[in-house]
């Protein structure tokens, strides 16, 4: 009899888990598809049926898997985000949690290769993010492009701002995120893809809170950070020098980032 209950109760948390992983797989940069997925996921992180501990980490497991989709929006996550963990506060401590183990960058970290620390140059990629499958390491190509949708993921969480619901990490961890980034990462193929995608995403929220101290850190990366990424002569970074470049010399982030602006209307129309 014992047996049949646990057996039961392990196959309604796989149902309840296949039901958030549906839920934010069906997330779209839309009106309702925010406003009822959020609601859904909120009662799916109150079901008394399950765990909330359990729930809240599911949550933030396939939200986390879901940003690496090339049909996520960034925007239309960190949306549901704000609002799910407004509701389920702890939510959002094992969310981030999640990402930085996903992306270090995202916290910002960079660990250096050394021999003394690493067994070998597999274990230090693995440290860092990398996937092995079938004992074969994926390409550097492909680690970026999932590093770069992860970044994105979390510029558009700080930003995201809706009228009487609280952002537990909003734009000030952003800005701290750029400062810390500056002062402790060093310049190289990992940390310019990440600036990169920071700045895409988050540039123009941060601009309009803090101007021309904004406009100090992009001075900061042009003289620093830019200069420090050239010298190493790496022609793989060649794209990302140039688009970071192109983004401060063309003052881009005076342009709203696409995505963005469904935002407010959102937010004026679920919370007017």
């Amino acid at each position: 009899m014992t047996c049949f209950f646990v057996s039961t109760s392990v196959q309604d948390y796989t149902r309840h888990e296949n039901h958030i992983s549906r839920l934010i797989r069906q997330i779209r940069g839309t009106r309702d598809s925010v406003r009822s997925k959020a609601s859904d996921l909120i009662k799916l992180l109150n079901d008394p049926l399950c765990p909330q501990s359990i729930s809240i980490e599911i949550f933030a497991k396939k939200v986390v898997s879901y940003c690496e989709n090339p049909g996520n929006s960034p925007f239309a996550n960190a949306y549901v985000i704000v609002l799910v963990t407004s509701q389920v506060p702890h939510g959002m401590d094992i969310l981030l949690a999640e990402l930085h183990r996903a992306c270090p960058y995202t916290v910002p970290k960079h660990m250096v290769y050394r021999k003394s620390t690493f067994q070998s140059k597999e274990a230090y990629f693995r440290s860092i993010g990398y996937r092995e499958n079938d004992e074969k390491m994926e390409s550097t190509e492909d680690f970026l492009k999932r590093l770069e949708s992860y970044v994105k993921v979390y510029g558009a969480l700080v930003q995201t701002e809706i009228p009487n619901v609280p952002n537990l990490h909003g734009l000030q961890e952003g800005w701290a995120w750029l400062a810390r980034f500056l002062n402790a990462l060093p310049a190289n193929q990992y940390t310019a893809v990440s600036l990169n995608a920071f700045l895409q995403v988050a540039g123009f929220a941060l601009f309009k809170r803090y101007k021309s101290q904004f406009l100090k850190m992009l001075n900061v990366i042009l003289e620093n950070f830019l200069v420090d990424l050239k010298s190493k002569n790496v022609p793989e970074m060649n794209n990302t020098i140039v688009m970071i470049e192109t983004y401060i010399k063309d003052r881009t982030f005076l342009q709203e980032p696409e995505g963005r602006s469904l935002q407010s209307d959102l937010a004026s129309s679920i919370f007017a």
